[in-house]
């Protein structure tokens, strides 16, 4: 994976298109007494060891990604806690972890808590598949995981409110990603298959709704309500009856 130098450009193209997405969808609201429990435990999880390993490199060759020693030495565990050390040193665990943060949030306030919480294991589940059939080079970083994370707000709106802003918007974010990977940027493929995922997350939902419930799918959410209607005026005859 080689990063271009339009890259760092094309990652905030990305957030920004999501955030617009955003905008059109319901969304949970936190508080200090109610946090996005789920966003905060996830940052914790990748930020601890992350910042621990520039201390302790030992944390980084225990748990980052290395296929060979997946593949040919049975060091599973590899293809799932890869995310949580970084390879990019100071400045790209920095953004990491700050993106981490923002994307979090925003997930757990379209998906809901409950759905986030499932929803991330799935998403680490499906698509650390490759790393047990194919020779990659080793690293870390769990800017895979947050930008499929990202996106996938752009496939539950697809589902839910379909539109031609959530349309064009869906398709910029593909575009976007399409340029990376033409740029030799593989990250560029998280930001397309998030999009599937979260597709695919909803019609789950539709399917079994009492199993997982975005909040976005929540028609008492708030921003998907029905506005109150005014009552009609009594109709009266000419001679005010």
């Amino acid at each position: 994976m080689t990063d271009h130098f339009l890259s760092p450009a094309l990652y905030v193209l990305m957030i920004v298109l999501v955030m617009k997405v955003m905008d059109g969808l319901p969304q949970r609201t936190f508080s200090l007494r109610k946090p996005p429990k789920v966003a905060i435990g996830l940052w914790l999880l990748v930020a601890i060891p992350s910042l621990l390993q520039f201390a302790f490199p030992g944390i980084y060759d225990a748990l980052h990604r290395d296929s060979d020693k997946i593949i040919d030495h049975g060091q599973w565990w590899r293809a799932y806690t890869s995310f949580m050390v970084q390879d990019g040193g100071v400045g790209g665990t920095a953004f990491n972890l700050f993106v981490l943060a923002l994307i979090g949030f925003a997930a757990e306030r379209v998906w809901g808590t409950r759905m986030l919480l499932a929803f991330v294991p799935a998403l680490m589940l499906v698509f650390s598949v490759d790393t047990f059939l194919v020779h990659g080079p080793p690293g870390g970083g769990n800017s895979g995981l947050t930008f499929r994370l990202a996106t996938s707000i752009a496939g539950l709106a697809l589902l839910i409110r379909p539109g031609r802003r959530h349309y064009l918007l869906a398709a910029a974010i593909v575009v976007d990603g399409a340029v990376l990977l033409l740029l030799g940027d593989g990250h560029g493929e998280p930001m397309i298959t998030g999009i599937v995922a979260g597709l695919l997350a909803a019609l789950v939902q539709r399917r079994w709704p009492r199993v997982w419930q975005p909040v976005a799918a929540d028609p008492t959410a708030q921003g998907n309500a029905p506005e109150p209607r005014e009552a009609p005026e009594p109709e009266s005859d000419l001679e005010g009856r």
